[in-house]
């Protein structure tokens, strides 16, 4: 799926000699657009529906935590394929507050987030670093993106708050029905240009994102990342949720790039 939402350099270079043309070349070229998304993007009224459903219930929400286990494919030499095994908590609150604990098989890690700076902490070095962030989760989930800073459950933050699972979908099929965790589910399969994904979203009043298995194709194994969520509209809050205390002994280093996750214009 497609988690971040950078224009294409072809849409910038056309906006910039825009200016140097009429009114004629621009409708031919929104049309050439028009019809080429509705060649490549063709997912059903039914799937959209669920999407639509899902993608405005987790933006009514004011805050939310999942408790998330994954699991996530390897590579190793000669094609075998390892399984890595990771469980994780994220607490979100409208619009500037974050907390994601992650414990797993390759990594254990915090992410706090309180508004103004991001701070991520790897108990396995004892080390930590802060960098200043962007003023809401939308704008910091864009950006952890664009430098390439993998979060668990990142794509659902993306969702939830600044754009669409389906942006770069080629076909979407809603496949029927199906039970997670005793929740009765809408079961849906999208493609893009080298991976499938699934998307099991709750019937119901609460249309929830249970379950998402994602197969990378044309690599060794399609290897697959499944992740199951369970979710608490109603999660308990205190003062220190998003407060990041160094434990004793903890070393602060530098962040790399701090320019990274500075904030932009749109």
């Amino acid at each position: 799926m497609k988690l971040a939402s950078h224009k294409p350099i072809r849409v910038l270079l056309f906006s910039a000699l825009s200016l140097l043309y009429a009114a004629p070349l621009l409708a031919e070229e929104a049309a050439a657009t028009a019809e080429s998304s509705a060649r490549y993007q063709a997912i059903s009224p039914e799937a959209q529906a669920v999407i639509d459903r899902m993608t405005a219930f987790l933006r009514s929400q004011k805050s939310f935590s999942i408790d998330a286990q994954s699991t996530r494919d390897d590579v190793a030499a000669f094609g075998y394929k390892v399984q890595n095994n990771e469980h994780s908590t994220l607490t979100a609150q409208l619009a500037d507050k974050l907390r994601v604990e992650v414990s797993g098989d390759d990594r254990n890690r915090l992410f706090v987030y309180d508004g103004a700076n991001l701070t991520m902490y790897s108990p396995d070095d004892e080390a930590y670093t802060t960098v200043k962030a962007p003023p809401t989760i939308g704008k910091l989930v864009d950006r952890l993106l664009g430098a390439g800073i993998e979060m668990p459950l990142i794509d659902m933050l993306y969702s939830a708050y600044q754009g669409s699972l389906t942006e770069a979908v080629r076909a979407g099929l809603l496949v029927g029905d199906s039970n997670i965790d005793g929740a009765e589910c809408d079961h849906l399969v999208f493609r893009q240009s080298n991976i499938d994904w699934q998307l099991w979203v709750e019937k119901g009043d609460k249309p929830l994102p249970r379950k998402m298995v994602i197969t990378t194709r044309y690599e060794v194994g399609d290897p697959q990342y499944q992740v199951t969520m369970r979710w608490n509209l109603k999660p308990k809050i205190d003062a220190s949720t998003f407060v990041f205390t160094p434990p004793k002994g903890a070393n602060k280093i530098p962040f790399t790039d701090p320019a990274a996750l500075a904030d932009a214009a749109p």
